[in-house]
């Protein structure tokens, strides 16, 4: 009960939902400080990297989406970055094949950081308490340490003979006999507690060069990785523009690309418009397949034509239009199931290793974060001063036509370029009513993540749900490739299964989609933090 309150938490000074309780614990005292929902998100971000390893980051990046509470948005877009030795053949052998696991383990698949760029950016421009302030709840749980759960003894577990041979991850994670230290005991990260007490005296500067960096660099040479010192001298945070998605009488504030949310919503919300989801109801077969038809539809069009909007030779703005929105939702049908084009895709291996946080002040203000490492414990390989390295360069079209990790067949604006960003499935969003924040919702999931949010969405403003039950209800999957909707085992109704199977759509069970924490606002107007049950 009590990491059930922690994770997601109410105090008078506003409301912050994280995967974590340890985290949401400092992020409601820096609430309680005074601090604004900016600065609770900076100490949720820095305390995630040390309680929450496996997605929580300071090798990582991410998106941030702001509404300030005289109502001004933002989108800070810190996002890794392909290094400037990175290029469109760097995961291909000499005869223009995919290399196995290039892109996703080992220093070779690790893009430029940009969390600790994008946090001091978002400090600098919004931050009410001292920066060192901030950081100092996560300085204390590295030093002091903290129980290891059940949950990241498993992981650990699952991960021990690749994380485990990484010398610095064994060293952290791991005993003298190569098996996790146990449930319960204290996981002390007296490397990690010097990194960010580095953070915390220089900001920024201490990723733009000085010892972490150098030792960053010299593990990647080492391991025969591409970054360089001049990629972290170089990186910058992107303000990119907010999508505002007008939707009955509510407006979904989204990112934009190299986010691909704010598109998947215009998309499907446009699409879903001509069609009675209220009336049938969230576990319908219709509603559920209908939903299908639409994710699949949107994400043909995500994977086709976004990536880093440096390399766009066309107007991206079209694809929001509704004129093109109403042609690609022609001939869709409740009753009928529609396959995509063949094309090469090999079995894909779901990851969910990204974390959400969404924060709350007493003055209005708005935060929702996005941050990620891409996989589990990103590329299973952890920098000398104690935190782990993304694999993010696996979400280019490494080739394109072909699949990455989780299954998405992306195309030519989507290659490694140096310096570019890749394309990103992270959705965080802030929901308005009468210019009102009327909730923050984000999850993790690889690509289900825009699923996820949609349907929280829908659960909440088409089917009338409470805050816990939109987050709570069963999730389904549809992307354009492969064309399986992936629903939650036990969770749909055996005739809607039926039904579906009926139709001919491909089904695939599995355990969970998504990790939801989120903010609402009820009808009294108090906020409502909800974590995610499958937590």
């Amino acid at each position: 009960m009590l990491a059930t309150f922690l994770l997601a938490s109410f105090c008078q000074h506003g409301a912050v939902a994280t995967a974590e309780p340890y985290a949401t614990q400092a992020s409601n005292y820096i609430l309680q400080e005074g601090g604004n929902a900016i600065d609770a998100a900076i100490t949720a971000s820095f305390a995630l990297a040390v309680t929450y390893p496996t997605a929580g980051n300071i090798g990582g990046g991410g998106f941030l989406l702001y509404r300030e509470p005289e109502g001004l948005s933002w989108f800070l877009d810190f996002r890794e970055v392909a290094p400037q030795a990175g290029h469109p053949k760097m995961y291909l052998d000499e005869d223009g094949e995919l290399v196995e696991g290039a892109s996703t383990r080992g220093w070779r698949a690790v893009g430029v950081p940009g969390s600790v760029f994008g946090m001091w950016e978002a400090h600098k421009l919004w931050g009410s308490l001292p920066w060192k302030s901030l950081l100092q709840p996560a300085i204390e749980l590295a030093a002091s340490g903290f129980p290891i759960t059940e949950a990241e003894h498993k992981r650990l577990s699952r991960l021990r003979k690749t994380l485990g041979k990484d010398p610095y991850a064994r060293r952290s994670f791991y005993k003298k006999d190569g098996f996790p230290k146990e449930v319960g005991s204290l996981l002390l990260q007296p490397e990690l507690a010097i990194t960010l007490r580095r953070i915390a005296k220089q900001g920024e500067k201490a990723f733009r060069e000085g010892p972490i960096v150098k030792a960053i660099v010299e593990a990647s040479v080492a391991g025969g990785g591409a970054l360089a010192e001049e990629d972290f001298a170089n990186y910058k945070p992107e303000f990119r523009p907010v999508q505002k998605i007008r939707w009955r009488d509510l407006t979904v504030l989204a990112a934009t690309a190299p986010s691909s949310s704010g598109l998947f919503l215009s998309q499907t919300l446009g699409m879903l418009s001509q069609f009675s989801l209220g009336a049938w109801g969230w576990d319908d077969p219709r509603t559920v397949q209908i939903l299908g038809e639409v994710e699949a539809r949107a994400f043909s069009v995500r994977n086709r034509w976004l990536g880093d909007p440096e390399g766009f030779d066309f107007g991206v703005a079209a694809l929001s239009h509704p004129t093109f929105i109403k042609k690609l939702g022609a001939g869709l049908s409740p009753n009928r199931f529609t396959r995509p084009l063949a094309t090469n895709f090999p079995a894909p291996w779901e990851s969910s290793e990204t974390t959400h946080y969404s924060v709350v002040d007493s003055k209005g203000g708005a935060v929702s974060v996005t941050t990620t490492l891409n996989s589990g414990y990103g590329a299973k390989v952890m920098a000398p001063g104690g935190f782990m390295m993304n694999n993010e360069m696996d979400d280019f079209a490494t080739k394109p036509g072909f699949a990455n990790q989780f299954g998405l067949v992306q195309g030519k604006y989507n290659q490694v370029v140096p310096g570019r960003r890749p394309l990103s499935s992270m959705s965080p969003i802030i929901v308005l009513r009468n210019g009102q924040v009327d909730s923050v919702i984000g999850s993790p999931g690889g690509p289900t993540i825009l699923t996820t949010v949609l349907q929280v969405f829908l659960n909440r403003y088409v089917f009338n749900m409470t805050p816990e039950k939109a987050v709570a209800a069963p999730r389904f999957h549809r992307q354009d490739l492969p064309p399986t909707l992936k629903y939650e085992a036990n969770r749909l109704d055996s005739k809607t299964i039926s039904r579906l199977r009926a139709l001919g759509q491909p089904l695939q069970k599995i355990r969970k989609l998504g990790n939801v924490d989120a903010v609402f606002r009820d009808r009294d107007g108090e906020w409502i933090p909800v974590t995610d049950p499958r937590w």
